[in-house]
Parts: C-alpha cells; sequence; structure tokens
C-alpha cells in the first residue's frame, strides 16, 4: 500500500495555514468558536492519519472526520464569509479533498 501520510500532513499543514489566516482577518481573531472547532476537528484528522493506510477502519474514521471537516468550512463559509476570504474557504476544501483521494487510494491499492 501507498503511505498517504506525508502528502497528506503537507495537505493538512496548508489547510491549517489558510485557517490561521482566516483567523486573523476575522473580525475577532482566535475567539470564533467555530474556528476553533475546526482547528480541533483539523487536529483530529492529524491524529487518524498514520494509521490510514495500514487500517481500513482508521482510514473509514479518517474518512469521515475529513467529511466533518468539510462540513465545517462549507458552513463557516456560507455564515459568516467576507468575498476576500473565499479563496482559503477554497484552498482549505481542495486540501482536505486532496487527503481524502490520497486515503481512498490507498484502501484500493
Amino acid at each position: 500500500m501507498n503511505d498517504p501520510v506525508p502528502s497528506s500532513l503537507v495537505e493538512l499543514a496548508a489547510a491549517t495555514a489558510a485557517l490561521d489566516e482566516l483567523d486573523a482577518r476575522c473580525c475577532d481573531p482566535g475567539r470564533s468558536p467555530r474556528m476553533i472547532a475546526l482547528r480541533e476537528q483539523l487536529d483530529q484528522v492529524r491524529e487518524l492519519l498514520p494509521a490510514a493506510s495500514s487500517d481500513a477502519s482508521a482510514a473509514g474514521a479518517t474518512l469521515a472526520a475529513l467529511e466533518e471537516a468539510g462540513a465545517m468550512v462549507g458552513a463557516l463559509q456560507i455564515g459568516c464569509c467576507a468575498p476576500n476570504r473565499l479563496p482559503l474557504y477554497a484552498r482549505m476544501l481542495d486540501r482536505l479533498t486532496k487527503i481524502q483521494i490520497e486515503v481512498n487510494r490507498t484502501q484500493l491499492a
């Protein structure tokens, strides 16, 4: 099986960096409960990733955590987005999708 962890961790770091930038541009930096929850969700993905390439159940849990993170990004984008922040949301979703593809790829190999 291919190991998705190294490339997925790079993608996750990029998603987290976009969240950091988004939070810094927020009207109340560091205090948005929804951004804090998203950061915690990304941390959960980070914890699950190492086992995703060797264990189908861990891969399933990783994909579920990614799905929840994507839903949280979408809710933030629709609920509190200023047009100049749209690229940050798109960047986060793109990175999460790349992780999802890698996790799925390892399960098919």
